[in-house]
């Protein structure tokens, strides 16, 4: 007997108000008789439409709605309170959707400090920034009394409500919210509930265009969208998120003007708080947080148009605030992306790549980055040293590639560093068929941006590298010491660049049968270098035969002019005037 009568009140026909299921429930509802009568008046409109239905869904309650329609409003608080406290948490655990609802379409005169209570119990438990994992399949009950009493109030009277409605937004529409559908797609009451809910947040600025949430996501909007209301939770509906996204939705230019930059700049400087959500929306570019994927997997997807163009802006704002946990997010989203597939970048990443690499090299102060350097010319030296770390690890080659070759693959193109007898560098480009091209193809800027700027950045290391190298011939030409013929080879003609411009030289060395002159040879296949004299023949070098490089004497000009012959005939031209 004590079983059935545990049942009969555990279940929803037991005498005492609120009806309640699990082991929860708190004391019952003084009075006593008007708590019976209410829980009679419930069960009886629960024979009437046994179908529980689905959340939202409209359905009568006559019953409960003549108890009720007789009592003062300051008893009608007082049930829905009651009530209230066993939808805690974002969680229903009571039988009484028909004294809920007739509650909810009555007028109560509700006063704020109870409207109040009512949030306050609905969201114990909860995360006020980023809300856990939601059961929507109750929570949209839990919430009906605090969102029907908060519509009772004055417009003035609900802003100090905003806190609870954007946690509530938060925990809708991030990623973690359960619906209980078979598809995972909200229901039509579902979609209405949440349309409903964003109505009440009032923002100066509508951030969804730009981080849409619902059933109509796109999949190249999840990967960004979904991380980002994720990481930034309630914060994505204050002042400091909104500010930086309504930025963020001015430019779509890969290198924004420099009135867009102004206004980043005093942005950033009239909102200190303004750092937090950007460097939030970053990590958001690579999937982050994972905190709240199984295993600690990054969000998944692929970017989208809009997504890359707002990535984009946020880039520049990075640098323009030079916030450096920014700039390390920002680093690792362009890797993330740079090098995430070993195919060719969709346009959208390319995109946000293209533009985050600008922005770091127009900071660290590189060639190329002309007005946006100088308008960024007021940024302190630790800044510029640290977007010079980012861009080196953002930078990409082939992997294992040896690093002072002159040709490197580039999707169906090779690119191949084009060195002139006077030291001179160009980058150029070869397609399949072996055919030098005349500019740099647009699918290698698009596709491949992060490989482009490594090359840009090994071209002008050659030349600068080059340049040193000339200047130390000249000095060597008319004063060398000699130098040990392993080290000769390690410091001419280890570096295939260096080794262009040595092997147009002459060089000297001393052997047993006299002095010997020879241009550096090797043959195919082979690892060390030797010295070839004007009758063809070769000569091995010792490591510690002293090379040195030949200056022609007054005595020597019949030599030189041969040796002068020689080069033209082989079509070499010297990076120094020797012969």
């Amino acid at each position: 007997m004590r079983i059935v009568l545990r049942w009969w009140h555990r279940f929803g026909q037991g005498r005492e108000f609120p009806r309640t299921w699990g082991d929860g429930g708190g004391e019952p509802f003084e009075p006593r008789e008007l708590g019976r009568a209410l829980a009679r008046a419930g069960a009886a409109d629960g024979r009437s439409r046994p179908d529980p239905g689905r959340p939202g869904q409209q359905r009568p309650a006559p019953h409960t709605a003549a108890l009720l329609a007789g009592l003062p409003a300051e008893t009608l608080r007082a049930i829905a309170l009651r009530l209230q406290q066993e939808r805690s948490g974002l969680l229903a655990r009571d039988h009484e959707w028909a004294a809920g609802a007739v509650l909810c379409a009555t007028h109560c005169g509700w006063r704020p400090a109870e409207v109040h209570q009512l949030f306050a119990t609905a969201l114990l438990g909860v995360d006020p920034v980023r809300p856990g994992a939601t059961d929507w399949v109750t929570a949209e009950r839990s919430l009906e009394l605090p969102l029907a009493a908060c519509a009772e109030l004055d417009p003035p009277e609900r802003e100090p409500f905003q806190p609870y409605l954007r946690t509530l937004l938060a925990a809708r529409s991030g990623c973690r919210a359960d619906l209980g559908t078979p598809d995972g797609r909200p229901t039509a009451e579902q979609a209405a509930f949440a349309e409903r809910l964003r109505a009440l947040v009032s923002t100066p600025f509508d951030p969804d265009p730009l981080l849409p949430w619902g059933p109509d996501l796109g999949a190249g909007d999840e990967l960004f969208a979904r991380s980002a209301r994720c990481g930034l939770g309630a914060r994505l509906y204050e002042e400091p998120a909104l500010r930086l996204l309504e930025l963020c939705a001015q430019t779509t230019e890969l290198r924004p003007g420099y009135q867009w930059l102004g206004r980043a700049k005093e942005l950033s400087e009239l909102t200190p708080d303004l750092r937090q959500p950007l460097r939030i929306l970053l990590a958001a570019g690579r999937g982050g947080p994972a905190d709240c994927r199984p295993a600690g997997q990054p969000h998944p997807g692929e970017l989208g148009e809009r997504s890359a163009h707002v990535l984009a802006a946020l880039a520049w704002v990075a640098v323009v605030t030079e916030d450096t946990k920014a700039l390390h997010q920002l680093s690792r989203a362009l890797e993330h992306h740079g090098r995430a597939a070993l195919g060719d970048l969709r346009p959208a990443a390319s995109h946000f790549v293209r533009s985050g690499m600008a922005a770091l090299a127009a900071l660290a102060g590189e060639p190329g980055a002309g007005a946006h350097r100088r308008l960024l010319a007021g940024n302190s030296p630790a800044a510029t040293r640290l977007a010079r770390e980012e861009l080196a690890a953002v930078r990409d080659l082939p992997a294992g590639a040896d690093l002072t070759a002159l040709r490197v693959p580039v999707g169906p193109y090779t690119a191949s560093f084009v060195i002139g007898a006077k030291g001179t560098v160009e980058l150029r480009f070869r397609n399949q068929a072996g055919r030098l091209l005349s500019g740099v193809p647009s699918q290698v800027r698009e596709r491949h941006p992060a490989r482009y700027a490594a090359l840009r950045t090994r071209l002008a290391e050659l030349r600068t590298r080059l340049v040193t190298y000339r200047g130390m011939l000249a000095e060597r030409l008319h004063a060398d010491p000699g130098t040990p013929a392993a080290r000769w080879q390690a410091d001419h003609l280890g570096d295939p660049a260096l080794a262009q411009l040595g092997c147009a030289l002459v060089w000297h060395i001393d052997t047993p049968s006299g002095p010997l002159l020879g241009l550096p040879v090797r043959r195919k296949g082979a690892t060390h270098w030797m010295l070839r004299d004007l009758a063809g023949r070769m000569h091995e070098l010792a490591d510690d035969t002293l090379v040195r490089l030949w200056s022609p004497a007054a005595d020597e000009a019949e030599q030189a002019a041969a040796w002068r012959a020689e080069l033209a005939r082989r079509g070499l031209a010297q990076p120094v005037p020797q012969v």
